[in-house]
């Protein structure tokens, strides 16, 4: 979840749905008084299928039959209770993508239409959402976190969040728009460019986003550093040149060995207060470190005067930063390697199995997601 601007109207380029052409009062209300089974999370480590009525859009929402829905690392965390800024229970879920079969107040065309969907529901009145920072903003709503989000049959979203999808782009490609969203906001604002050498820490869902991200950007991914054997069999597929096992000091052991890998960036992916460490320590002079990872956890003792004696450019990079429409143009170009992602398939009623194999890392998993039929 990332980034400061949204697109504005106009951009070039720009799938967002339009709440403003041909506004009908409420249409095609086929679910009402329907159920739908929803996954809950309502205490840390319990999560609950449910039966629930199917929500009604609000003025200027549409209803969205979900297809696909991805789990990331912060599910997880939401799941085992070190997340921030929520309360059980919820419905978590937001890199998701589906159809569109309600509206209220809304273009009606949107009926019927292949979307995905921005996670963040800002109030665009307050000081961050009028700076350009709407993931900043003051009353935010997100969705998976403090409103329920898609890990459900239907999920009620702000038509002004919903991106068309083309149709050459397939629904289970689609729900990985958010986490690349992601990727392609923080190479920029870690301020990749071409010819650079990254390296990137960690090897899961965001962190093989980072590689391609990096490397449509014309830069050469040197390094990856992950603990988990099959991911890093995934990053040497992906182009990685080198690839480490994160034990202390391995990286930089590396870089010193082999100064020609010495990175111009570090893209730091786990969230680990020591990686951050590791990424400070192996830049070169004068380089770029983009923070991505999160782990609300997670704390520890760093030494920021490396930072400092090596005049080291460090940024934070939150959400999609309004780069949906980028996201969806790239996924749909086929840059970007989906299957790498996508490793393992559940239905809803099988969420426990889902939910473990994605907190032990094993079997090969880098994304657990659900197939709604």
């Amino acid at each position: 979840m990332t980034g400061p601007e949204r697109p504005r109207p106009g951009r070039r380029g720009r799938r967002r749905a339009d709440p403003r052409r041909r506004r009908e009062p409420f249409a095609a209300a086929t679910t009402r008084g329907e159920r739908m089974k929803a996954l809950v999370f309502d205490a840390p480590e319990r999560a609950l299928l449910l039966d629930k009525d199917v929500p009604e859009p609000a003025r200027g929402e549409v209803l969205v039959k979900i297809a696909y829905n991805s789990l990331c690392g912060s599910d997880l965390s939401l799941y085992r209770g070190v997340w921030h800024g929520f309360t059980y229970p919820v419905v978590p879920g937001h890199e998701w993508s589906g159809t569109v079969v309600e509206t209220n107040g809304v273009d009606g065309d949107l009926r019927g239409a292949r979307v995905t969907g921005d996670l963040t529901v800002s109030c665009s009145r307050c000081a961050p959402c009028e700076r350009g920072t709407p993931v900043l903003c003051e009353n935010l709503q997100e969705l998976g976190f403090n409103r329920d989000g898609a890990c459900a049959e239907y999920m009620t979203i702000p038509a002004h969040n919903v991106y068309r999808l083309p149709d050459g782009l397939s629904l289970k490609a689609a729900c990985q728009v958010e986490p690349l969203a992601v990727a392609l906001h923080a190479v920029a604002t870690a301020g990749v460019e071409e010819g650079d050498r990254v390296a990137v820490l960690g090897a899961g869902g965001i962190g093989l986003l980072l590689m391609q991200a990096a490397a449509l950007r014309g830069a050469t991914v040197t390094t990856v550093s992950e603990p988990v054997a099959e991911r890093r069999a995934r990053a040497r597929d992906l182009g990685a040149l080198t690839v480490t096992s994160a034990a202390p000091g391995e990286l930089a052991a590396l870089v010193e060995r082999r100064p020609e890998l010495t990175p111009d960036v570090v893209l730091e992916a786990s969230g680990y207060p020591a990686a951050v460490q590791e990424a400070i320590e192996v830049v070169r002079p004068g380089g770029r470190i983009g923070l991505v990872g999160y782990r609300v956890e997670e704390s520890g003792v760093m030494a920021p005067h490396h930072a400092t004696v090596k005049a080291l450019t460090i940024r934070g990079s939150l959400g999609p930063g309004g780069r949906f429409a980028e996201a969806i143009e790239v996924l749909a170009s086929g840059a970007i390697n989906t299957d790498a992602l996508l490793s393992h398939e559940f239905g809803l009623d099988d969420h426990a199995a889902a939910l473990d194999l994605a907190l032990r890392r094993t079997d090969g998993n880098t994304r657990s997601y659900f197939h709604f039929a």
